[in-house]
């Protein structure tokens, strides 16, 4: 009965090793700094994306001063060389040279709001820039940190499945199946150690016709109240936590 304990407490703590492993609170802080991260390399994406259009906005915009500008020299040469002589002629030309030199102003003027706003957009743009930088260096450090809890976990796990393995190799067939029996109808917990004649299981006092029975390593012995397979133990055995 007492291998049936040991085991129970093998499985006992590899279940709480695995759910350790499946729900380990580092897994969602991981997780976290990995939506941190998604979302400030969107913000940087956008703001980039956003930098880019603008430039190549200004781009267009400079090309097009270019022509206006040459556009103005043209016609401003041409106006006051002298080649021209009809009055009618020169009025247009001045007329357009006007106009010219209205859309070079206010060309001018646009590319002017443009930069300063291409240049707040580069100062948005570095600042994301060490968020993302940031926000990736904790992803790391949180990953880091779940993959060395994670492998510490295993490795204990992997330790108590062996040792569950080489005890359950010792247990009789009957008695596995059992325990199987019991821990099913107890959800994992079907023996119970007695301890001072106190049931483990529920705290109960043992009846003292069952206490006579516990003395025999042949007997099944269930407590009366919660139906418990019940195993007893030495007091050296209960201090040294017994380990066969």
């Amino acid at each position: 009965m007492k291998r049936l304990w040991k085991l129970q407490e093998l499985d006992l703590a590899i279940g709480v090793l695995e759910d350790k492993i499946e729900n380990n609170p580092l897994r969602q802080e991981a997780g976290t700094a990995e939506e941190c991260l998604a979302r400030a390399e969107e913000a940087l994406n956008r703001a980039e994306q956003s930098l880019k259009e603008q430039r190549k906005k200004l781009k267009r915009g400079e090309l097009d001063l270019e022509a206006i500008t040459t556009e103005y020299k043209e016609l401003h040469q041409r106006l006051y060389s002298g080649e021209v002589k009809n009055i009618k002629e020169l009025e247009q030309m001045e007329i357009r040279l006007r106009s010219v030199k209205q859309n070079q102003l206010t060309l001018e003027e646009k590319l002017l709001g443009l930069m300063e706003a291409i240049e707040e957009q580069e100062e948005l743009a570095h600042g994301l820039t060490g968020q993302r930088d940031k926000a990736a260096a904790e992803r790391q450090e949180r990953q880091r940190q779940l993959d060395e809890e994670l492998a510490r976990l295993r490795n204990e796990l992997d330790q108590l499945q062996e040792q569950r393995e080489l005890l359950a190799a010792r247990i009789e067939p009957k008695q596995m199946q059992l325990y199987r029996d019991l821990a099913r109808r107890h959800q994992g917990r079907g023996l119970a150690r007695v301890i001072n004649d106190i049931c483990q299981g529920c705290s109960v006092f043992i009846s003292s016709a069952q206490r006579g029975f516990l003395y025999d390593p042949e007997a099944l012995v269930y407590c009366e109240n919660c139906g418990r397979l019940l195993v007893r133990f030495t007091e050296e055995e209960t201090r040294t936590d017994w380990v066969e």
